[in-house]
């Protein structure tokens, strides 16, 4: 029988009530709070704090487990039934190790860790975190926990399990911006659904990815399903385990609200919407029984039911049927749908107040209020053998079906690969024997053309064509044609319902090599896919204003895949995993300056420089603003500053314009430039930022242009980034250049600096009264000398001043200038300054005699009267 046309039913309804409630004695103050199922036991979290454990089969109950975590929110049994994963509703997680006797029951508990935003601030909750989902690996070697906060942790089992166990302890891994609904795992692909988006995450390579760009609000679920069309759901040979089923076999299906579910494949990108609008049923029956699909409004039909009302059910968890069919519910409707055939199959509103559910292979279990547990199967009414009707050539099931078959999929594989050898080979030989894609007809070379271009691949076989020809002219004018060594398949394109080129179809590139195309009724279904589907970039993928159909507009010009990918070339490979680590990174907000130190381990300087122009280049092509900037900081956060004595001459030119651009670019640094002062002369700034980004790394290409006496080197680099003429300043108090320190110290208004300079120069009489003569220009003209150029700059008025400090405060932190503003304030006193010159004159009258030119100069209560005691003091010493 057709999948689309199985029946379903639910068999072997009872309720098992009785038998679980039986340890309680009537003891009605204990609840059940949640419950987990595994093929052996049965495990239920009380308000007590404690575990109740059953046999599913007989429900017999075997132990109970106290625990000291309070309300148990969260329960989960490991795959090879030995542990069971515990979490209370006030942060506590808690592992039961080794159900089976004669092994001691021992609850190991720890805390959900503190965790921190961005800037390392501690995250501030106005309520406790608690864990709301589990996610046990197939080894059960590992445990997922996600909590209200956003937070998905690991436990690794490996690190502590053994005889003398003390604690166990969690490792963040990814940090969201809102509550984890639901975690799913496939082989090392990770599937985080939260209040807000969808994550998908390559464990093994660090690598993160949001399917979809819609926003949502709201508890939805997301899942993996095995994308078998003609698999055998419910009978007696049960479908394969997730694990090892082939990649091109598993497809995402995403919650979305309005009764919705994305489909994706396992490179993030959303294939269909599915639309499940339920009409209610008649009320007067029931009685469980097979719906049909057309007594379902699947498609936003107005017919409502016999009562006159419309159900639509939140998708919220996604639970799992043999990963063929999904399980939603509320608090009183249980709906099983066939994501593959987009239909909902069966649908019970009998049950009241559902607060939990748990699967195994086909068995549903419910819990209800008042510790009330029910079961259930479902059931496949009619089924026939697979292998009957596997080789049956059902053409409308074919473009009925929300995916492409198998062997369609394989049959595109094939296409590429035997285009792929017979470019590259042209008829050689391989491994001393001809290859057997070699022996293809004509006929042959055109189907795999024609099952390439339909295929997701079709995009870029126009290129490899033109790359080919390119070759060829390029090299025959010496030797013989160079072939391409693979396809150009370093960019694949998001999945087309219709494999859309430049004039709406894919027949075109078929014309184009002879190839007559074959009428094809289009796959798409507008019906099922959501109205607009927005891109990172900002395209649409919807209906065209023209009515021509679905149509891609725009296209992705990257894959950020999480599986393996095709042949490339190895710097576009580094190239990609740099570009998924760096999209990761603004999804996950976790610090990834190892993942790129694993790449960059492995190339020199040069290379990676190379590199990160290809990197820069890729960003631009998928419109990162600042790209360049960005990659000069994943370089920057992995480069040790003592590297840049060893490096190359073009690559230090590129680290110093990477610290130039890092300086002025962003917003703030541009905000808080404009607010210094500048020389209407030479142009240099007269002041300098108390702060700057990479400070190791512009000191370092400092003190190595210096040391070479590359002095236009180092004046280039303070002139675009004033911070370094404090560096300036240091290496003139070494080379004691007095003459260039005195107005840097003063310019700066650095305390560090300043008495640094007055102790190891040291400062004579006349430098003292430079400085006096700057202080004084300072305060009645407002007046600074260029570092530069030596040339006196009249600052501008106070009411200039006021008002650029307001334009420099709106772009900056108001507390940070105020600081800034303070500290200069001090410098800048009469007060201050001869309290440090006291220091290092050698007669207190000498100071004194200089103070006295300066009488008229020096405002009324400016020197406090403790001065003129400690120089009394000192002089009758």
């Amino acid at each position: 029988m057709d999948a689309a046309n199985k029946q379903y039913a639910l068999r072997d309804r009872a309720e098992l009530s009785a038998f679980v409630n039986q340890p309680f004695r009537n003891n009605s103050r204990i609840k059940f709070t949640c419950f987990d199922c595994s093929p052996k036991y049965f495990v239920f979290g009380a308000n007590s704090g404690s575990l109740y454990l059953y046999d599913r089969l007989s429900t017999s109950f075997l132990a109970i487990f106290p625990s000291q975590l309070g309300t148990i929110g969260k329960v989960s049994i490991s795959h090879n039934e030995k542990q069971i994963a515990v979490g209370n509703q006030t942060g506590s997680i808690g592992v039961l190790l080794e159900l089976e006797p004669p092994h001691v029951k021992e609850i190991l508990s720890t805390e959900l860790a503190s965790t921190t935003d961005g800037d390392g601030q501690p995250l501030e909750m106005a309520e406790p975190a608690f864990v709301t989902s589990f996610c046990w690996t197939e080894d059960d070697k590992e445990l997922y926990c996600g909590d209200s906060r956003g937070v998905v942790s690991l436990i690794q089992f490996s690190l502590f399990m053994g005889r003398n166990i003390l604690n166990i302890s969690l490792h963040p891994v990814l940090l969201l911006d809102n509550r984890i609904v639901q975690i799913d795992r496939y082989k090392d692909l990770l599937l985080v659904s939260t209040l807000s988006k969808c994550v998908l995450c390559n464990t093994a390579r660090e690598e993160f990815k949001q399917i979809g760009n819609r926003p949502r609000d709201g508890q939805y679920g997301a899942s993996f399903v095995i994308a078998q069309p003609n698999s055998n759901v419910g009978s007696t040979t049960p479908s394969p385990p997730l694990m090892i089923v082939d990649e091109e076999d598993v497809r995402i299906f995403c919650s979305r609200p309005g009764s919705r579910l994305w489909e994706a494949d396992l490179e993030g990108n959303v294939i269909r919407t599915h639309q499940f609008k339920q009409a209610a049923a008649n009320r007067r029956h029931r009685e469980l029984q097979c719906l049909q699909e057309s007594k379902l409004d699947l498609v936003g039909s107005t017919e409502n039911s016999t009562d006159g009302t419309m159900m639509v059910v939140p998708f919220q968890v996604l639970y799992s049927i043999r990963r063929q069919l999904l399980l939603v519910h509320d608090r009183c409707q249980l709906l099983i749908i066939d994501p593959l055939q987009s239909r909902i199959v069966l649908r019970t509103d009998e049950f009241t107040d559902i607060t939990h559910v748990a699967v195994v292979d086909e068995w549903i279990y419910l819990l209800t209020g008042e510790n009330r547990v029910f079961q259930m199967r479902v059931e496949i009414e009619g089924d026939e053998d697979p292998q009957s009707s596997s080789g049956a050539d059902d053409r409308s099931s074919y473009n009925t079906s929300p995916l492409q078959p198998i062997l369609e999929s394989r049959k595109q594989k094939q296409g590429v690969y035997i285009l792929d050898s017979m470019l590259n080979n042209n008829g050689k030989q391989l491994n001393g024997k001809e290859s057997p894609l070699l022996l293809s007809t004509e006929a042959t070379i055109k189907e795999a053309l024609v099952s390439v271009v339909r295929g997701k691949y079709g995009r870029n076989i126009k290129q490899m064509f033109m790359g080919y020809e390119q070759h060829q002219q390029h090299n025959t004018q010496n030797s013989t044609p160079v072939r391409p060594k693979t396809l150009n398949l370093t960019k694949i394109y998001e999945p087309s319902r219709s494999n859309v080129f430049t004039n709406g179809n894919g027949h075109a590139l078929l014309a184009e090599f002879g190839i007559e195309a074959e009428a094809e009724e289009d796959l798409e279904c507008d019906d099922m896919i959501e109205e607009l589907v927005r891109t990172r970039t900002g395209q649409t993928l919807g209906p065209m204003p023209n009515g021509d159909g679905m149509k891609l507009q725009g296209k992705k010009k990257f894959s950020t895949s999480l599986l393996d990918g095709y042949e490339t070339s190895e710097d576009d490979a580094t190239v990609r995993n740099l570009y998924l680590i760096f999209r990761s990174s603004i999804i996950s907000n976790l610090n990834f300056a190892d993942r790129y130190a694993k790449i960059f381990d492995d190339y020199d300087t040069e290379s990676i420089v190379r590199l990160l122009r290809k990197l820069e280049n890729l960003m631009e092509e998928n419109e990162e603003m600042n790209a360049r900037v960005k990659c000069v900081r994943i370089y920057f956060n992995y480069l040790k500053p003592e590297l840049l004595w060893e490096i190359d001459t073009d690559s230090r030119q590129f680290i110093k314009n990477g610290f130039i651009l890092c300086n002025t670019t962003e917003p703030n640094d541009r905000a808080c430039l404009s607010g210094l002062m500048k020389c209407s002369e030479c142009g240099y700034y007269l002041e300098a930022t108390t702060t700057c980004h990479y400070q190791e790394i512009g000191t370092s290409l400092m003190q190595y242009y210096w040391s070479r006496k590359e002095y236009d080197e180092c004046f280039a680099m303070v002139k675009q980034v004033p911070y370094l003429w404090r560096t300036i300043t240091r290496y003139y108090i070494q080379d004691r250049r007095e003459d260039k320190v005195v107005a840097c110290v003063w310019n700066l208004a650095d305390r560090e600096l300043f008495e640094r300079a007055a102790g190891e120069l040291p400062f004579q009489v006349d430098h003292w009264r430079k400085l006096f003569e700057l202080v004084a220009a300072y305060h009645q003209r407002y007046e600074m000398i260029c570092l530069s150029c030596d040339k006196p700059c009249a600052r501008p008025c106070e009411k200039n001043m006021l008002q650029r400090d307001n334009t420099v405060t709106t772009l900056l932190d108001g507390d940070r200038l105020v600081a800034e503003k303070e500290i200069e304030s001090l410098f800048r006193q009469w007060n201050y300054l001869l309290g440090v010159a006291l220091s290092h004159f050698r007669s207190p009258l000498e100071l004194l005699n200089l103070v006295r030119h300066y009488a008229d100069n020096i405002p009324r209560g400016a020197i406090a009267p403790s001065f003129y005691i400690r120089c009394l003091l000192l002089e009758a010493n």
